[in-house]
């Protein structure tokens, strides 16, 4: 999923009249490029769940 496909995501998800997403099922972040980031979005909501930092992976 790329930056832009999350955020259209998060977009339908907040127009909708949706409960609170339980994050259930994640997808890895990738740029046009398929360089992968290390971040996981939500595939219901386009939320990100989990980066990559400096420090040990951090859940969002």
């Amino acid at each position: 999923m790329t930056k832009a496909q999350a955020a259209a995501l998060r977009e339908k998800w907040a127009d909708g009249d949706n409960p609170p997403c339980r994050h259930l099922h994640l997808e890895l972040e990738h740029n046009n490029n398929d360089y992968l980031t290390d971040n996981y979005h939500c595939t219901a909501c386009g939320e990100l769940v989990a980066a990559n930092t400096r420090d040990p992976f951090q859940v969002i």
